[in-house]
């Protein structure tokens, strides 16, 4: 069987390792060597042209409860899970005791340890136990899972928990919640705990800012990304006409199957950007050199632009 392998850039020192596992059966292995950032982003290009017969996905559940149509190539996502240390979990403790109900998120890595993670918080500390609530997230499907574009599984628990735990590495995953409640972070890898509020309000006013700042671009380019996971032209299309009925001068599609900033940069004529592909693309817009605007900020943006115009 021919079978391209794909990783995750955290993952790729495992290729080779895996690759041998595959040969060792008789199969003809390759490796994808394009940046892999998520579950939506499937080398399906590239195992097309190798007339592949299975994509091996490795890192990343299932991204939504459909299937990715990709012609003959059968698609195989294999999880990665990583151990690792709950001390830092139990040293958080202390920081919860005042909230009775926790709601609990955590990266698909760690995922396997759910139930024990559970199992500390439920037993708390000095006496103050506390219920623990997961659920399943819009495109992150399983249990307890959170992306960094869906952070749905922590969310939907905002009106039934008095505060909301996430378990794993950095700080992208955690920032994307829009939970109006005490949300803390809790790092194994730093061995750290920390309340991430002042980080999440930061965040939200530096996108209402770009959204204020991209309401007086005279030229707004659109980003369409190619990768399986993302490719959305029918929105970005509508957004186009909208944006045009409402007096924007100019609007123009741009497609791209990996959005590079310094490439934006090359255009040098568009004041503003929406993104139609990854939500998380506004964390790094200062990179662009112009507002970003994600998608989910359309219909406030149109509705912004209207009363402008009703005003002039």
């Amino acid at each position: 069987m021919r079978i391209l392998l794909q990783f995750p850039q955290g993952l790729k020192s495992k290729a080779l390792e895996e690759a041998a596992k595959f040969e060792k059966e008789g199969h003809e292995v390759f490796l994808s060597a394009t940046p892999c950032w998520g579950a939506c982003d499937l080398a399906l290009d590239e195992a097309k042209k190798l007339k592949a017969d299975t994509l091996v996905h490795y890192g990343h559940a299932q991204f939504g409860d459909k299937k990715v149509k990709s012609g003959r190539v059968e698609i195989e996502y294999r999880l990665y899970p990583i151990t690792v240390d709950l001390a830092a979990l139990g040293s958080a403790l202390p920081l919860l005791k005042p909230y009775k109900k926790l709601g609990l998120v955590t990266t698909v890595s760690h995922l396997h340890q759910l139930e024990d993670m559970k199992k500390i918080l439920r037993e708390g500390d000095s006496g103050h136990p506390h219920e623990v609530l997961t659920t399943r997230g819009a495109l992150a499907i399983l249990e307890g899972q959170v992306l960094g574009c869906d952070s749905s599984a922590a969310d939907k628990l905002s009106s039934q928990v008095d505060a909301l735990v996430y378990f794993g590495g950095g700080e992208f995953h955690p920032l994307g919640i829009k939970a109006g409640k005490p949300v803390f972070a809790v790092n194994p890898y730093a061995r750290s705990a920390m309340q991430i509020n002042d980080l999440l309000v930061r965040k939200r006013k530096k996108e209402q800012g770009m959204l204020i700042a991209a309401l007086d671009a005279k030229s707004i380019g659109i980003l369409v990304s190619t990768k399986s996971g993302q490719f959305n032209i029918r929105a970005a299309e509508n957004a186009k006409k909208r944006l045009l009925a409402l007096g924007v001068p100019r609007v123009s599609i741009l497609v791209t199957s990996e959005v590079d900033f310094s490439s934006l940069q090359d255009f040098n004529s568009f004041d503003a950007y929406l993104t139609t592909a990854c939500p998380r693309l506004v964390d790094d817009a200062e990179r662009a050199g112009k507002p970003m605007v994600n998608l989910a900020q359309l219909p406030k943006m149109l509705q912004m632009l209207k009363e402008l115009k009703g005003a002039k």
